[in-house]
């Protein structure tokens, strides 16, 4: 079958092979995507491409600006760390907070919700562990007394695509991460609200080396 078969949509099967280009490393940190070039060697029209493009800028792979078109992401660093310090910080503090206010079914929601992302590992469902891991740790904040502290954090949720970058290079990490709150939630259950905290911190600065580590490899791949 060819590989075009397998989609509904050009803008499907567009999507696929331009994600795997930036996966693979085949299209490096920076390069700049042109249109029209991308249609011509696919064989497809602009329309698909474009489409392709926005699935592609939502899960982080790609940036757009105005006036200077598109290119593969690039990782900063230095944001990478501010932005993954801040969030462990403010996360961390709202596990803590949101500690008393967790009862026995929230933990048991908390306790599926685990286990529904191991399965998600298992079948390397990126995009459904990624859903379920944003839905886990919303669930706890949401719990605190903080609506302001869990504004601040769900907006930096939406100024970065790093998890879904994490996950689309290094699928792995699906699973390292998965142990990762089977640990913060361990400590939750048993009262432990300054180790929660202190996991949550090493959660995210764990997500920030690897990107980190992934941004010096493109840089030096240039």
């Amino acid at each position: 079958m060819l590989l075009k078969e397998r989609y509904k949509t050009k803008s499907g099967f567009v999507y696929e092979l331009m994600r795997e280009k930036i996966v693979s490393g085949e299209w490096p940190q920076g390069m700049n995507i042109i249109v029209a070039s991308v249609a011509r060697d696919l064989g497809v029209s602009a329309i698909p491409v474009r489409e392709a493009m926005k699935l592609l800028e939502s899960e982080g792979l790609v940036v757009q600006e105005p006036h200077k078109g598109a290119r593969v992401t690039e990782f900063d660093p230095e944001k990478i760390v501010e932005v993954m310090s801040i969030r462990g910080t403010l996360e961390g503090f709202a596990a803590s907070a949101a500690l008393p206010f967790l009862n026995a079914g929230a933990f048991a929601d908390l306790r599926r919700r685990v286990g529904e992302m191991d399965g998600y590992v298992r079948a390397g469902e990126c995009e459904r562990f990624i859903a379920a891991n944003k839905e886990f740790h919303r669930t706890i904040y949401s719990k605190g007394p903080f609506p302001m502290l869990n504004e601040m954090i769900f907006k930096l949720w939406d100024g970065g695509g790093f998890s879904h970058i994490v996950f689309a290079f290094r699928p792995e990490r699906m699973e390292v991460a998965n142990n990762d709150h089977k640990a913060i939630l361990d400590a939750l259950e048993k009262g432990d609200g300054e180790r929660a905290e202190r996991l949550i911190r090493e959660h995210k600065l764990g997500l920030a080396k690897v990107l980190c580590d992934m941004g010096r490899k493109g840089s030096s791949a240039r």
